[in-house]
């Protein structure tokens, strides 16, 4: 985020500052320098490729499960049944909610099986079930793995606690301002704290995983 961010201010910087003096060069130098800073110190996480990989795959594949609930969802609504679950784990997915969407998606794995017939005259796959299991059991093998680095990546933090919030001040500093100063324009959602969030969890564009954990 904090990279997104300092992209954005680097070139918006002139007309940031003419509503907010402070935000100068002075200003921007610092926000650069503890950005460095505090990615030297992730830098210095060791994790297997086994757990770089899971990190990195985990979110594109929920957002895979979520894309193929919107069709379940219309089957469901065409053969008369409640998608009340559905929309309860896409919600799940959407918030990166990992463990109660793994829990919410085998309830509603159970009940896809329990109207399978009904589904599948209304165009649902019939191996899908089976996808579904395929799913859970991927996702939770990676939510494994990217616990660890959760776990590690904390630990980081807390010991690290002063500089984090430094550059934690940075950053909702330059996203509050920039906001104000671009607001009902396109650039506003640059400095969205909740549109970046989005913007870092998407799955690259062109076949290839963005790292869903990413650090500051």
């Amino acid at each position: 985020m904090g990279g997104f961010l300092i992209e954005s201010f680097g070139t918006d910087r002139p007309e940031i500052e003419i509503r907010f003096p402070k935000l100068n060069d002075v200003f921007f130098g610092a926000f650069k320098d503890q950005l460095i800073k505090v990615k030297n110190l992730e830098g210095s996480l060791k994790f297997t490729e086994q757990e770089k990989k899971a990190t990195e795959s985990l979110y594109s594949e929920a957002y895979e499960v979520n894309v193929e609930l919107n069709f379940l969802s219309s089957y469901m609504k065409d053969a008369g049944l409640s998608t009340d679950a559905v929309s309860k784990l896409k919600r799940s997915l959407t918030t990166s909610n990992i463990e109660g969407a793994l829990l919410q998606l085998k309830d509603v794995k159970g009940y896809v099986l329990d109207n399978k017939d009904a589904l599948v005259a209304e165009g649902m796959s019939p191996d899908y079930p089976a996808k579904m299991d395929d799913h859970i059991d991927s996702m939770d093998k990676k939510n494994v793995l990217q616990n660890k680095v959760l776990q590690a990546r904390k630990q980081l933090v807390s010991d690290n606690k002063a500089d984090y919030k430094k550059l934690y001040s940075f950053i909702s500093t330059v996203a509050e301002k920039g906001k104000l100063v671009f607001a009902g324009t396109v650039k506003e959602d640059n400095y969205s704290i909740s549109k970046l969030l989005k913007k870092m969890r998407a799955p690259k564009k062109g076949g290839g995983d963005e790292n869903q954990n990413p650090p500051a």
